[in-house]
């Protein structure tokens, strides 16, 4: 029976956090254990399914590339070439519950900061050209071996090729070489070029990516709900003076517009703004069956696990679950901020904060699918 994955820093976390975390590339050699509960085939039946966001690349060097968007037939693979193609599919954590037990061991960073686990399959050649993410990436070596060229920061002005869907770069000089194998890490942090190939068939690779939210959509949520709270409310200004030039917008009034409009925004706006959005899955649908069986084979002290889509966010109040907020009591929420840590939960750690209202709202967010009992019926005790 396989293992759950695992990941380890080769360095402590302050460390990491320090000198490489949206700073510089690390590589980890033999930093992750237990990749091998995903095949191939698994991931190819996941790209067949409608809901779940898949790809495949094809092309190599100066192309030509093509982009094909899933969900795929099984035809689909038999006509593939032997060599220099790519299957990419995202949001696997959302799917294969036993995969997002892999996120655990990031608790070095928020939890609301992990997007997901996008895992690629790749023949020999595969590719998917030189690019840069927007965002930090861990790239985790599963099975076979890809070389991965690194190159400098890009941005928005950094010249690409002739592609309408892919965004690869019209030229990337390599600053460093690397090949990776199974357990293999390399972490990249925004905006770093890079090329990964597959050295040999069956190159597997799993990317825990991290989730950036654009200012500008943090805005509108925060703006919205800010709206949403306002009951019509309107400009005052008693006690005001006579003004210099009726025809004038005076500096003092457009102070005063913006300071009572910008006074919408209050800091339980945003605290609700911000949970609803943060605590939002990619993908919504809790459609994949937990494959507790293995769980708990690898995990015999667990009685309870989070479903692979279902993200949670403590605030001061109770507990963010997928876009919902469930308020708690205070001798409830020390239970709210452990579920919220972390996706495996041992009994050790989780029957010592259980109320009986702790133990109502878990059977409850059970049978809504968000968890799943490990030991049958959870109780508890």
């Amino acid at each position: 029976m396989a293992a759950l994955p695992r990941f380890t820093l080769p360095l402590p976390a302050a460390d990491f956090l320090r000198d490489h975390w949206q700073r510089k590339p690390l590589v980890a050699r033999g930093a992750a254990t237990g990749l091998d509960l995903l095949d191939p085939d698994t991931l190819a039946g996941l790209s067949l399914e409608d809901g779940v966001e898949s790809r495949l690349i094809q092309g190599a060097g100066n192309g030509p590339w093509s982009l094909r968007h899933g969900p795929f037939t099984e035809q689909d693979f038999q006509t593939l070439p032997e060599r220099d193609w790519t299957l990419l599919v995202q949001s696997v954590d959302h799917c294969l519950t036993d995969v997002s037990l892999l996120l655990d061991c990031f608790d070095f960073l928020p939890g609301w900061r992990i997007e997901d686990i996008m895992v690629s399959y790749a023949v020999r050649g595969g590719s998917v050209g030189p690019h840069f993410d927007q965002y930090d990436v861990f790239l985790i070596q599963a099975s076979g071996h890809r070389r991965w060229q690194i190159g400098p920061v890009c941005d928005a002005d950094t010249p690409r090729q002739p592609h309408d869907s892919l965004k690869l770069l019209a030229d990337m000089p390599v600053r460093e070489e690397h090949l990776l194998g199974p357990g293999d890490v390399l972490y990249l942090p925004p905006g770093v070029a890079h090329h990964g190939v597959a050295e040999d068939d069956d190159c597997v690779t799993w990317s825990v990516g991290f989730r950036a939210p654009r200012l500008a959509d943090l805005l509108a949520r925060i703006t919205d709900e800010a709206l949403a709270d306002t009951q019509d409310s309107l400009f005052t200004d008693a006690g005001r003076t006579l003004p210099a030039s009726s025809g004038q917008l005076s500096e003092t009034d457009a102070s005063a517009l913006a300071q009572q409009a910008l006074g919408l925004i209050s800091p339980a706006v945003t605290q609700r703004a911000l949970g609803q959005l943060l605590s939002e899955p990619r993908h919504p649908g809790l459609d994949f069956e937990v494959d507790s069986g293995h769980i708990r084979a690898a995990a015999p002290e667990a009685v309870l696990v989070r479903h692979g889509s279902t993200r949670l966010v403590a605030d001061a109040q109770g507990l963010w679950l997928n876009g919902e907020h469930w308020p708690l009591p205070d001798e409830t929420k020390p239970l709210g901020t452990y579920l919220a840590s972390r996706r495996l939960y041992s009994a050790k750690a989780l029957y010592p904060l259980l109320d009986t209202n702790g133990r109502t709202l878990i059977n409850e967010w059970i049978e809504q699918g968000y968890f799943v009992a490990l030991h049958e019926p959870f109780d508890g005790q």
